[in-house]
């Protein structure tokens, strides 16, 4: 049996609506593998697929209206069947709004601390605390948060305009601090977006006492000014209807999914490693040193409690 013919085995027949998305589905998907933004999840791709023109924004009926059914359901089922056939392993899509909580424990507190030195992280802010990362969407939030990780930065979404969660959780975070704040959003002018992050910084700013600039305040994306530069944002504009307003107010948004993970990621980048005080390599050399001595001292201890 061919390459190609294994690589088939379980999925619908070519010619169908869904095996040729399953197939679709997978190529996007080894697309990430080869470009290191794994995992991902099931909103990036719907993004980039509408974009190949694989799915539409909506299913329309004959009289031009939205059907129940959705693209998103369609490409769930897709990578539902890919996961279970194993053409991709689970972990390459995550799943924001579930978790797990499980807790560390060891046979002795040597071998726990033993352990946890592979996971000790040193300071990468020169003493400053790290900007707290605001994502609009959790989905968003879900992809950087390794990169977050990487920068010791804490990250976060709201999920929309919230009031609990950035005063019980966002809050204490920037209260009695210099904290910066790196928000990543939509890029809507006069839309539901622009008032979410404006909803957020009133809230942060009115419960911490603080106020924002430009310099502690950092739209990392999207901002008119980065659609403005780039032909691919424009053409990612879509008219949307703000339903809160009577008559609805059409406006125009580019969200924030539909730029891509890889970019989005690399965005992230650029602007932590522009706020950094000296390059994170040279502080992870330093980091993977002084975990070698460290272990190296506890060898030496014997591991006797």
């Amino acid at each position: 049996m061919s390459v190609h013919a294994l690589a088939d085995t379980g999925l619908s027949a070519p010619d169908s609506k869904a095996g040729k998305l399953q197939r679709a589905c997978l190529a996007l998907l080894k697309q990430h593998e080869r470009e290191g933004t794994i995992p991902t999840n099931g909103r990036f791709l719907f993004y980039e697929l509408e974009q190949q023109g694989i799915v539409p924004k909506h299913y329309l009926d004959a009289q031009g209206n939205e059907r129940a059914r959705t693209p998103s359901q369609d490409i769930s089922d897709a990578l539902l069947r890919l996961r279970k056939l194993g053409q991709v392993p689970w972990w390459w899509l995550l799943d924001e709004t579930r978790d797990v909580s499980t807790w560390r424990y060891s046979a002795s507190v040597y071998e726990y601390v033993a352990e946890s030195v592979k996971l000790a992280r040193i300071d990468c802010w020169g003493g400053e605390l790290p900007p707290l990362i605001i994502c609009e969407a959790r989905a968003t939030r879900g992809v950087l948060e390794r990169i977050a990780a990487e920068y010791l930065c804490p990250i976060t979404a709201t999920g929309g305009q919230s009031a609990g969660h950035i005063v019980n959780e966002i809050v204490p975070l920037l209260r009695g601090n210099n904290r910066k704040v790196l928000y990543i959003g939509d890029c809507e002018e006069r839309g539901p977006g622009d008032q979410i992050e404006a909803n957020t910084r009133r809230y942060v700013e009115e419960h911490t006492g603080r106020t924002f600039a430009p310099s502690t305040w950092i739209k990392v994306a999207l901002t008119p000014e980065q659609v403005a530069r780039s032909p691919r944002l424009r053409r990612l504009a879509i008219k949307k209807l703000d339903r809160r307003c009577r008559p609805p107010r059409p406006y125009r948004a580019i969200e924030c999914e539909a730029v891509g993970q890889a970019v989005l990621e690399r965005m992230l980048r650029q602007a932590l490693d522009a706020l950094l005080p000296e390059p994170l390599a040279d502080v992870q050399v330093r980091e993977e040193r002084q975990q070698r001595t460290m272990l190296a001292t506890l060898a030496k201890m014997g591991g006797r409690p």
